[in-house]
């Protein structure tokens, strides 16, 4: 098996192997690692001509990397955040190729593994005033489609969910049985219990409707 060869092996088993069979990450990490890998490709194959297929492990240094991370900062605009999780992403694989395939690539990961992360603050977080927030649950019409838009505004509203954690609650999650409550998961596949109000009427009957279906 040539270098290319087996370098794009790795990368299959890194994914398949490694990040779905042994670690049991969520998709979303898929997700990003994915792209991280395909943003890299791209950007050494515009800086120095080479197509993906004729990359090896030897192109993930810690030259390459370094100039691939200036590269999302300074040409793609991406946030401090956004360079960290590429980052983290190249040198979870590079680990994995030392520890599991290719012990001999320890100096070359340790040159990626000494690149470090960046410090970055987190953006202080507004809020939406009482009418506000009673202006955007007047909002909906009576429709099915509004009273499901009431539904869903009054949710976030109540448990202060991430819109990833509303996407993914189902009917399902909602227990009404000894007290109002449901069930969401997080990033990283965090699950927390949120209590509900025991006057969230449209919620409850959101979610009786909802278990009806569309028609």
């Amino acid at each position: 098996m040539n270098a290319s060869n087996r370098f794009a092996s790795l990368i299959q088993t890194f994914f398949s192997e490694y990040l779905v069979g042994q670690r049991d990450v969520s998709p979303r990490t898929i997700s990003a690692y994915r792209d991280t890998f395909r943003l890299f490709f791209g950007f050494l194959s515009t800086t120095f001509g080479k197509t993906p297929e004729k990359l090896t492990l030897d192109d993930v240094n810690g030259a390459n990397v370094a100039a691939f991370l200036q590269h999302l900062e300074g040409k793609r605009g991406n946030c401090v955040r956004t360079r960290n999780c590429r980052l983290a992403a190249l040198r979870s694989f590079l680990r994995y190729v030392v520890a599991m395939r290719e012990p001999d690539l320890l100096a070359q990961t340790q040159q990626v593994l000494a690149i470090p992360l960046k410090r970055h603050t987190r953006p202080l977080l507004g809020f939406l005033t009482l009418t506000e927030i009673n202006n955007i649950l007047r909002s909906t019409s009576g429709s099915r489609a509004g009273r499901r838009d009431h539904a869903m505004f009054l949710f976030l509203y109540n448990t202060g969910a991430r819109v990833s954690e509303a996407i993914n609650a189902r009917v399902k999650d909602v227990q009404s049985r000894e007290y109002h409550s449901v069930e969401l998961r997080g990033k990283g596949r965090k699950q927390r219990v949120v209590p509900l109000w025991k006057d969230g009427i449209p919620l409850r009957k959101w979610t009786s409707e909802a278990q009806r279906g569309w028609g």
